[in-house]
């Protein structure tokens, strides 16, 4: 089982180690283990209780009035909350870092199919599915949740992706295309799929490319693609983004467009008109709809 340090658990939780310490010794809402040199040492069922109680109380409930449910109703209280119509964006981010925590495919599903039924594919993808990655970026870089947690949550969010892709209809003889794809050395590509879901469901043909795009063999797919626009997603790469994607412009001609987003944009230093850079996904469904 894995054990966390109160730094992950702030780190998870949003709560700050100074508050979830007061939480311990006021309200008695974790008992944490003590290493010989007494650091406090957490498990996995601990920073499930945190993380549930963070929810409650970010949504109204006293944390004095949480500290005397019983598990099971403070279960219970986040699953009442999470199905409820005005429930909170923030909520539902926060409800699937607990699922990921809790590799529980069942509530995920459930929570899936209840912001689909009440906001839509598109807007529950933008709303809660970008955050809640972005978070996980920046859990992952501090080595706050484990690669089988990663990758669980990774894995459902991609399986409901390739099944919305899978359902739209091929525009075979539309003359807009887009070139999707990652620089070199990035391999997250969730928010490029879910660039390939919007461009498609608006009409666009795609040719997905994914991760690790060497510049060379995109320079020969936009010698045959002339009328092709470009995005690209720079999130975890280890290379000179500036130098790569000035590579990529010289390949375009002066008609095809790059859209840049991802949290690494502010890192490429270029003007070229050919270029845009998006901070959020909103703007690129704008832009495409303008193409």
């Amino acid at each position: 089982m894995p054990t966390y340090s109160i730094k992950d658990l702030e780190n998870l939780s949003g709560i700050q180690a100074h508050t979830i310490r007061i939480w311990e010794q006021r309200y008695n809402i974790l008992n944490p283990e003590r290493t010989p040199t007494n650091i406090r040492v957490y498990t996995e069922q601990e920073l499930r209780k945190l993380l549930s109680v963070a929810l409650l109380n970010a949504n109204g409930l006293k944390i004095s009035k949480i500290s005397k449910l019983a598990d099971a109703d403070i279960t219970a209280a986040v699953l009442q909350l999470s199905e409820g119509k005005d429930s909170r964006i923030e909520s539902q981010v926060e409800n699937l870092k607990l699922i990921m925590v809790d590799l529980n495919e069942s509530k995920f599903e459930k929570l899936f199919s209840h912001l689909v039924l009440q906001m839509g594919f598109e807007e529950t993808i933008m709303k809660v599915f970008v955050p809640f990655f972005k978070r996980l970026n920046y859990l992952w870089q501090t080595n706050s949740v484990t690669v089988a947690q990663r990758n669980f949550i990774t894995a459902l969010y991609r399986q409901k992706m390739y099944v919305a892709i899978d359902g739209l209809l091929p525009a075979e003889s539309s003359n807009k295309k887009i070139i999707l794809f990652l620089p070199k050395t990035e391999q997250l590509d969730n928010g490029l799929l879910f660039c390939n879901y919007m461009a498609k469901r608006r009409g666009f043909q795609t040719i997905y490319l994914g991760e690790s795009s060497p510049v060379k063999e995109l320079t020969e797919i936009l010698e045959k693609n002339p009328e092709c626009h470009l995005i690209s997603i720079a999130t975890l790469a280890k290379i000179d983004l500036s130098e790569y994607y000035t590579k990529v412009l010289s390949a375009c001609n002066q008609n095809q467009k790059l859209l840049l987003a991802g949290s690494q944009t502010g890192t490429v230093k270029i003007t070229d008109p050919r270029l845009t850079v998006f901070r959020e996904y909103e703007e690129i469904q704008a832009f495409l709809d303008q193409l």
